[in-house]
């Protein structure tokens, strides 16, 4: 069996996979990074390098980026038939995870989509111009509007073979799809990652709708506060957080490229490529694909997925459902690499890629969890409170905080007792100016 290079480098994460060792994700104290070179000779790792040495968005963008914009291309269009009962598609879901600004977050989206966005584009004119013939076809989607709602998907996705939702802002994705929509945009979008058979949505306004095989990808951006604060123990109980890829950089250590000379980096790159191209073919596709493997990149395959089914019977949490669902991600990228090569049948290379790919995105799964996203149900309680404490200046009235903190008043004085036990807070008690009455007062205790 082909084996990927072990460098002495004590920052090079290694996996032992059936008595030999591979080279996996790259790590250091800080930061969890990818290292392309460690993957084989595709167009695939052609398209990375290319977007990587145009931007100063890091690295790691840039892979879930084309991933994501890749599988959307795709659509349904191609898939494993596992079994009768199981088909899996090459659809992504991602979120990529840094700071404000710096570290380039919608310039890896905008790069990463800009093909798509011609392509898009390009449709869309060709279907204004056929309406204008009285053509009442119903419009097939590449790229999704970002104002949609699920009401609105739900009529996108009845029509299209692909769809790829890309937000700037996971946030608002999510409460933007909650709009004028009965449920929950988690629990929607958590149904359909799987692209079931069928798939049936109650609307409000109108009559139900029943979607056959819903493919979407998305690709949004996100603040490791964000995903902190507005995260709930349900996301990780329904799975919703365990279908998304997540690429997190806390810095960039990327040299800053200025402003003025972005444009001259295209064409003049050593790693110049035509990615038009690659996702005009991919759109063209228009009759499912069903994906082949070769026996070699089956048996690495079977014995990765031993693997991680031996680590998974040890954990325990949440854990255990984001790492699961990486080893289906692990075979829709060896999918994705094959297919953008123009190969239906996926090779040894291209499982030993998608392990690659797979114990990278393991990495951000365990530090995302290690970021106080799986701490107990009451601490994160506690810690909303006193982060909306702090967001205030450190002092608020009984009232105000028990209104932003959203939790019923029994449950809130249970919170505000123990945080003044733990000696976090204090109280003081202020008579109102007006009325006379009672009025608390909660302070953060200065350490």
């Amino acid at each position: 069996m082909t084996t990927i290079d072990v460098l002495q480098n004590p920052n090079i994460e290694i996996l032992e996979l059936n008595g030999e060792k591979k080279c996996v994700a790259e790590t250091s104290e800080k930061e969890i990074k990818f290292d392309v070179s460690k993957l084989k000779d595709s167009t695939f790792k052609k398209m990375i390098q290319y977007k990587d040495s145009i931007t100063s968005a890091p690295i790691e963008y840039i892979l879930l980026g084309t991933i994501t914009s890749l599988s959307g291309a795709i659509g349904k269009n191609a898939y494993f038939e596992i079994a009768d009962y199981i088909r899996i598609y090459l659809n992504c879901y991602g979120v990529i995870i840094g700071k404000s600004t710096i570290s380039r977050k919608t310039t890896a989206i905008d790069l990463t989509k800009k093909e798509l966005s011609i392509i898009s584009e390009r449709e869309y004119k060709k279907y204004t111009e056929e309406n204008d013939k009285e053509n009442t076809s119903p419009r097939k989607y590449i790229l999704i509007p970002q104002d949609s709602t699920v009401e609105s998907l739900a009529d996108i996705l009845s029509n299209s073979e692909r769809g790829y939702l890309v937000h700037s802002e996971f946030g608002s994705l999510l409460a933007q799809l909650n709009r004028k929509y009965a449920g929950d945009s988690k629990q929607f979008l958590t149904s359909i990652y799987d692209v079931p058979i069928t798939y049936e949505i109650t609307r409000m306004s109108r009559e139900s709708k029943l979607l056959t095989r819903p493919c979407l990808s998305i690709l949004g951006a996100s603040t490791i506060d964000w995903v902190k604060e507005y995260s709930k123990e349900s996301d990780l109980r329904t799975g919703f957080f365990a279908r998304f890829l997540f690429a997190i950089r806390n810095t960039n250590d990327k040299p800053y490229i200025p402003l003025l000379e972005l444009g001259k980096l295209s064409k003049h790159s050593e790693y110049y490529l035509d990615t038009q191209e690659i996702y005009e073919q991919l759109v063209r596709v228009v009759d499912p694909i069903e994906l082949g493997i070769k026996s070699d990149a089956k048996k690495t395959f079977n014995d990765y997925d031993k693997e991680s089914y031996e680590e998974l019977s040890v954990m325990y949490g949440e854990e255990i459902s984001f790492k699961a669902r990486l080893l289906i991600y692990c075979l829709k990228f060896a999918g994705i690499i094959a297919i953008t090569d123009n190969r239906t049948e996926i090779t040894l290379n291209d499982v030993c890629d998608a392990i690659h790919i797979t114990e990278y995105f393991k990495r951000n799964v365990e530090k995302l969890l290690q970021s106080e996203m799986t701490v107990n149900q009451y601490e994160r309680k506690e810690k909303k409170v006193f982060d909306i404490l702090t967001r205030r200046g450190g002092e608020m009235k009984h009232s105000a905080l028990l209104k932003a903190s959203k939790f019923h008043i029994k449950e809130f004085a249970d919170i505000i007792e123990n945080l003044v036990q733990k000696e976090k807070i204090d109280i003081t008690i202020m008579q109102h100016p007006y009325n006379k009455t009672e009025v608390k007062i909660y302070k953060i205790l200065n350490e």
